[in-house]
Order: structure tokens, then C-alpha cells, then sequence
């Protein structure tokens, strides 16, 4: 059975079209034109540079998450108590707060290359600011400038994926790209400490972690340089006026605007900043309740305190990074099926399935510890679900391609609230006795809000589909995207 994502449309953009038509199908003679075989050509360059751009995001996710494996190391060292260390995980979402939407400006300007490049170079920095710290301060400044690259790849990554690959079938690269996330945690919560270990020898020197992070992220930074680059199609009126004058053309700010009207974004990623903090609530705190539950044990065992701190350190890293590991091939299955499903209903219903699994994350400090790592492992399989249908779900909400750095910007500015607010707020609800059964009230409220909120952006009208309305437009409009939906110059 064939299926695709279908939407009312029509020239003027004001009255709906046949149900049978498809905003998404090329008209009869593009399906014949050479334009085709062009299209194939930058789909097959596309993968090229999905798997680069996941490469790089996922060292991007390692340093976002280099934190929780090493927190009790670093109240140690700085005398901080739990509810301020978390501001390490939340200040990094601070820059993004204040770098997404300009980000989308910045892309506009100078092209995604060189907002990626530029990205990268902030987490190097950071990373060598923060291996260099000597003081608490210092060290939140180091990870202001690791947010501020953790923004710029997100909607960079997400737009240049998107450019390559038509909307019907996005579903799937943006499913692999989800594995950004995923993969990235996981890798931070299991090498960390033994990095550190092999390193120095000291399971707690988190300078170590942090200066092999920082070799990573130039790693990514070469990389990003050799193999991400963006389409071309060479025609349009962008096109022509950068061969005439020789400088590069760009859209109008007016036209980026646009997106910031669409509503349905905003809802959708307001319900995504619940369910992220419903999530993170959880999954940042596993590695500092595991060490603390495993140090208790190995002491009461008779093992010296050394011995028993970096026992603890992996075994809290090792399993905490369950969930995430188990996110992966969810992560798959759900790119798979991105790929398959393409009618809106269907993706729909995924969106609601992620909303409810969240409140499976209400029992992960009351179930009784020997079954932890099971239910980790559940959560993991909710986590790659509800991250595969995010990403997906921005290229079919948002009515023009051009405007999709704009529904990223606002994906990446929510997850940078719940970043913010998430760590300290569980920190402080815990509190210095870490009475961890007082999470359980707060990710049942959040899970209900944002699931609440995915159900009204559901049941709200559509968009309809504009970038192949009329061709005419696209003369009128500087970079808007050609009939084969792909923007006319890059």
C-alpha cells in the first residue's frame, strides 16, 4: 500500500485541494525532467553527510553529558551541594536558550558550514576551559561555551539533513539522526570513568575525561569541515544573482519570520520541554543514585573507601547508561517506521504513544533496587521512541522548508528549558539527605502536562504544504524552494 503525508492545499494557499492530492507528490512532468536524476544525486550525497553530521553530533552529546558520571567528583573537589553541581547540566542550556533562535538568523547569513564549524570551535574551547578549571566558576563559563556549540549543531545538523532529503521521505535520516542523542549519552555514561581511570589512574579525575572530550570534539570539528556541505540545485533566482555578482545571496529575514507564527510548532515543542524534563528528572540522577547505593554496599562489605569510590564510579556510569544504550535500536525501530508510515495519522498516533510511555519514568526510584536495570532498559526503549518522533516531526509541522530552521530553533530552545530547570530543581527536591522517592510527584506532573499538550497539537488543524503551491512564487521569493521542494541555493 502506498502511502504519504497528505494536506490540503491549493495555488492561492486558502482553499483545500482533492483529498487525493498530495502536497508532497512532484507534478507529472518534474516526474520525467532530468531535475530527477539531480534529486537522486543529492539524496545519495545526503547520507554522506548524515552520518558525518551524526559523527559529530554525537561527540556534541558526549560533552553535554560528561557531567553526571563525575558529580560527586566535582562536589568534592569544589564543596558544592547537589542542587548547585546540577547547574553544570543546566547552565550548558542556558546558551542554548539564547543561541537557538539566533542560530536560525546566523544559518541564514553565513550558510551552515560555517555556523557548524563555528559550533564545533565553541566546544573545543569550552572543553579546554573546563579541563583547565580551578574554581566553580570558571568551569560554568566552560560549559556556557559547550552550550553554545550543543545549540549551533542542532538546528545546523537538522537543516542541512533536511535540505538533502524531500519530506516524504525524512523520516528515516531523521530517525538516524536521532541516534545523535542516544548514542552520545550512552558512550559518555560507560567511558568516562574508565577514561579517566586508564588516563591517570584516577577513576575521579574528571580534568582528564574533560581533556579527552576536548580532543574528540576537534576530531568532529575536522571532520565537520571535510564531509558537511550543502546542496546546491543551481537554479532560481538565488542561484542566478550569485553567478551574475559573484557574492553569495540570501534570504530575506522576513521570510524566516514566518515561522515563528506557526502555533502548532510551538505547542508541540512546549509538550516536548514537559516530557524532556519528565525524562531528564530521571535519567541525569541515575549515575549519582547508583554510586551512592553501590558505595553503601561495597563500605558495608569491607572494602577499603578508594577501591569502593571507583567500583561505585563504573558501576553507576555502567548502569545508568542502560537506559540509554536501550534507546538505540528503539531509536532504529523508530527510524524504520518513520520511513514506512508517512501518513500524518500515523505519525500522529506515534506522538501520542511517546506522550503517555513518559509516565513510566514516575516508578524509576520506587521500583526496588535489583530490578533498576530492567526498568532503565524500559525507559530507554520510551526515550529512542519519543526522540526518533521529535526530530521527524518538525519537517511535517512546519508549512514552508525555508521556515525549518525556525521549528529546530524552537525544538532546540526547549530542550534548552528543561535542560536549564531540570537538574537543579530534582537537586534541591532531593536535597542533601537524597530522599529520591520525592521525584516520583514531579515527573507525573510533568508527564501529564506535556502529554496533554501533544494531544491538542494532534487534534489542531495542519498546515498546508506551500513550497510547491506555485512555481511562480518561487521567482518572487528569494531562496524559496524550487518544485522539486529543495531551496534554490544554499
Amino acid at each position: 500500500m502506498s502511502v504519504t503525508i497528505k494536506q490540503p492545499r491549493n495555488a492561492a494557499g486558502s482553499a483545500a485541494a482533492s483529498p487525493q492530492a498530495s502536497s508532497w507528490q512532484p507534478s507529472p512532468s518534474a516526474s520525467s525532467s532530468p531535475g530527477d536524476e539531480t534529486a537522486r544525486n543529492r539524496q545519495r550525497k545526503g547520507w554522506i553527510v548524515l552520518f558525518a553530521t551524526l559523527f559529530c553530533g554525537i561527540i556534541v552529546i558526549m560533552n553535554q553529558f560528561k557531567v553526571p558520571t563525575f558529580m560527586g567528583a566535582l562536589m568534592h573537589d569544589f564543596g558544592t551541594d547537589p542542587g548547585t553541581t546540577g547547574w553544570l547540566m543546566s547552565v550548558i542550556a542556558v546558551a542554548g536558550i539564547i543561541t537557538a533562535f539566533p542560530s536560525a538568523f546566523l544559518l541564514n547569513r553565513f550558510g551552515p558550514k560555517r555556523v557548524g564549524l563555528a559550533g564545533l570551535a565553541f566546544m573545543v574551547a569550552g572543553c579546554a576551559v573546563g579541563a583547565l578549571s580551578s574554581s566553580f566558576a570558571q568551569l560554568i563559563v566552560s560549559r556556557v561555551l559547550e552550550g553554545i556549540g550543543v545549540a549551533m549543531m542542532g538546528v545546523v545538523a537538522t537543516t542541512v539533513i533536511s535540505m538533502y532529503f524531500p519530506r516524504e521521505k525524512a523520516g528515516l535520516p531523521m530517525g538516524i539522526w536521532n541516534l545523535w542523542y542516544v548514542v552520545g549519552s550512552t558512550l559518555a555514561y560507560n567511558i568516562g570513568v574508565p577514561v579517566s581511570l586508564a588516563l591517570t589512574g584516577d577513576p575521579s579525575n574528571w580534568h582528564a575525561w574533560w581533556w579527552f572530550s576536548d580532543a574528540l570534539a576537534l576530531v568532529a570539528f575536522v571532520v565537520f569541515a571535510l564531509f558537511v556541505s550543502v546542496p546546491h540545485a543551481g537554479r532560481g533566482v538565488a542561484a542566478k544573482r550569485e553567478r551574475a555578482t559573484g557574492e553569495k545571496q540570501h534570504r530575506p529575514a522576513a521570510i524566516l519570520l514566518e515561522g515563528f507564527k506557526v502555533k502548532r510548532m510551538w505547542l508541540f515543542g512546549l509538550g516536548f520541554c514537559f516530557l524532556m524534563f519528565t525524562s531528564l528528572s530521571v535519567l541525569t540522577w541515575v549515575p549519582t543514585y547508583v554510586q551512592g547505593v553501590e558505595l553503601e554496599r561495597l563500605l558495608a562489605g569491607g572494602m577499603d573507601l578508594a577501591a569502593a569510590q571507583a567500583q561505585a564510579g563504573v558501576s553507576g556510569g555502567s548502569m545508568a547508561s542502560l537506559g540509554f544504550a536501550a534507546s538505540i535500536p528503539m531509536a532504529l525501530v523508530t527510524a524504520f517506521l518513520l520511513g514506512r508510515f508517512q501518513t500524518l495519522k500515523a505519525r500522529n498516533v506515534m506522538v501520542i504513544i511517546a506522550g503517555f510511555c513518559a509516565f513510566f519514568y514516575v516508578g524509576a526510584f520506587l521500583v526496588p533496587y535489583e530490578y533498576l536495570p530492567a526498568y532503565l532498559v524500559l525507559l530507554g526503549l520510551e526515550s529512542g521512541w519519543t526522540s526518533g518522533v521529535v526530530w521527524s516531526m518538525v519537517p511535517v509541522t512546519m508549512p514552508k522548508r525555508v521556515t525549518m530552521p525556525v521549528g529546530m530553533a524552537i525544538i532546540i530552545f526547549f530542550q534548552g528549558i528543561s535542560n536549564l530547570l531540570c537538574t537543579p530543581v530534582v537537586g534541591y527536591i532531593i536535597g542533601e539527605a537524597q530522599v529520591w522517592a520525592n521525584v516520583a510527584p514531579l515527573c507525573a506532573g510533568t508527564a501529564a502536562v506535556g502529554t496533554v499538550l501533544w494531544i491538542v497539537y494532534v487534534l489542531t488543524k495542519p498546515p498546508v504544504f506551500e513550497e510547491d503551491e506555485n512555481a511562480a512564487q518561487d521567482a518572487e521569493h528569494l531562496g524559496e524552494p524550487e518544485p522539486d521542494g529543495h531551496p534554490a541555493a544554499a
